[in-house]
């Protein structure tokens, strides 16, 4: 599991948020799983707010009774964890992704599959068939191990 999911704490951004900064972004939230196969699985679920696109967003996790696990900011220029009162930076999405859920996520294609958009991402096979139900299931085969991701959307 993800180091981000193994405690409790309320992060403090830096900065203004990026809500703030758009105020008609797109926003959902819901429940996120992402399951990792392989020699060491790994599992991590949280609810979720996720705000902006893949340029400019955030995402909060959050435990089951509502305390906030982590925050995961980005922007062109960089690219940030915040967990409790702690900021890492890193240089890319993919390695933000990993490090809050377990494995490397597909951001760009992710917003692009929750707006219903059949968005390719290398190595990963989204199922749309539900979005209009708020139900996302993506699968991640190639390269090693396998991913799978799973989305509920609030309705």
């Amino acid at each position: 599991m993800g180091a981000i999911l193994a405690g409790c704490a309320t992060p403090s951004g830096t900065g203004k948020p990026l809500s703030a900064a758009q105020p008609n972004s797109p926003e959902w939230q819901g429940r996120i799983s992402v399951n990792v196969q392989g020699d060491n699985p790994t599992s991590m679920s949280a609810s979720f707010l996720l705000r902006g696109d893949a340029k400019h967003g955030e995402l909060d996790l959050y435990s089951p009774l509502g305390t906030t696990l982590g925050a995961l900011q980005w922007t062109p220029q960089w690219v940030q964890l915040s967990d409790g009162g702690k900021h890492q930076h890193f240089k890319s999405l993919s390695e933000l992704t990993e490090k809050a859920t377990g494995a490397a996520l597909p951001v760009d294609a992710i917003f692009g599959w929750l707006q219903g958009r059949d968005v390719q991402a290398s190595g990963w096979l989204a199922d749309l068939s539900a979005v209009s139900q708020g139900l996302l299931t993506a699968r991640r085969t190639a390269p090693a191990p396998e991913v799978t991701l799973r989305i509920k959307l609030d309705q």
